[in-house]
């Protein structure tokens, strides 16, 4: 596999720089890196003792929080559109 559709960026995330590379866009990638490391701030800003590696696991587990939530929301409305397609159908 090429890496014809990958972009390439440079990011700061929680003073330490990093390049990203993926397909998707460059908007995209900055907007993830962005994403971590505000809440790296926010963790780093609430527990100012914490290493960087106990910073970036907090920050994993805050995000993969939100994920899970996100997901199990996502089937909830899938099951309630599918509820009233089914309904709507038989009416």
């Amino acid at each position: 596999m090429g890496t014809d559709n990958q972009h390439r960026i440079r990011v700061t995330i929680s003073g330490q720089e990093y390049t990203l590379r993926g397909p998707a866009s460059e908007d995209h990638l900055r907007e993830v890196a962005q994403l971590v490391d505000s809440v790296m701030q926010r963790i780093a800003t609430a527990n100012p003792n914490l290493d960087l590696r106990r910073q970036a696991v907090l920050a994993a587990l805050n995000i993969a929080d939100d994920l899970v939530r996100l997901q199990q929301e996502y089937r909830e409305l899938l099951d309630l559109l599918d509820q009233q397609t089914r309904s709507s159908t038989t009416r």
